[in-house]
């Protein structure tokens, strides 16, 4: 069996808050009874997906702004030169 590894929890956090609109929007209140339309079951998964694919786009977006020279360091001898008169 494949093992799934857990969402992450800002995942989780937009999928609540998801899954609170769909539901509010899918139930009919009426005087005598209340009515869902949508299955919860349904609207839960919807709400997962639709999380996933705002926070895929969101790192995809998040990451051109990110360092691309990652493995470049700065030493003492470098500055140093940098601050020597010529």
């Amino acid at each position: 069996m494949e093992v799934q590894p857990p969402y992450k929890p800002l995942v989780h956090d937009l999928a609540a808050r998801i899954y609170a609109d769909l539901v509010v929007r899918a139930v009919t209140v009426s005087e005598a009874s209340a009515r869902i339309a949508t299955p919860p079951e349904a609207l839960a998964k919807l709400s997962f997906q639709l999380a996933e694919a705002f926070q895929a786009v969101e790192d995809a977006l998040n990451a051109a702004n990110l360092p691309k020279n990652v493995g470049f360091k700065v030493g003492a001898d470098d500055i140093a030169q940098w601050t020597k008169k010529a």
